[in-house]
């Protein structure tokens, strides 16, 4: 299999090249979608993921932010990939500004309605998928974002 190979050799490498494919707008739709997809697999290795530097990791997770409503397509997979990398890095604080991105793309009146859209999708996979306090203390920031809505 070609992808574990390479994940096994490169996984920073290959995350990097996934997240240039997804992000890609000129690309066919289904060719952004199944690179999201493997990406979003791909993160789901725990073990590669922790062994990244910090650099790397911040430049994943800047992009998959980035890309957030550039995709016409539901379920958003950059959202379902920051969904997979808050399960590991809320509980831990490694991605603490990211409830607040979220929220500041809601509340912000110069973002386009997809980058709202995406944003509003990405707290709602993130919600329902970390179980911690983290998502408690960020509450107040949530609800005012879906009530400005």
């Amino acid at each position: 299999n070609f992808i574990s190979d390479i994940s096994e050799r490169n996984y920073s490498w290959l995350l990097q090249a996934l997240l240039s494919i997804l992000s890609n707008q000129t690309l066919l739709a289904s060719i952004r979608q199944q690179a999201g997809l493997q990406m979003k697999n791909l993160l789901n290795r725990n073990s590669f993921w922790s062994s990244l530097d910090k650099s790397s990791k911040g430049f994943i997770e800047k992009g998959l932010l980035d890309t957030l409503g550039c995709e016409q397509w539901r379920p958003s997979t950059a959202a379902l990939c920051i969904q997979t990398l808050a399960v590991t890095e809320l509980p831990t604080n490694e991605w603490p500004d990211l409830l607040q991105v979220l929220v500041e793309n809601i509340i912000s009146q110069t973002k386009p309605d997809s980058v709202i859209g995406a944003s509003i999708e990405t707290i709602g996979y993130i919600c329902s998928a970390v179980q911690h306090p983290c998502i408690e203390e960020s509450i107040n920031q949530i609800l005012t974002a879906i009530m400005f809505c």
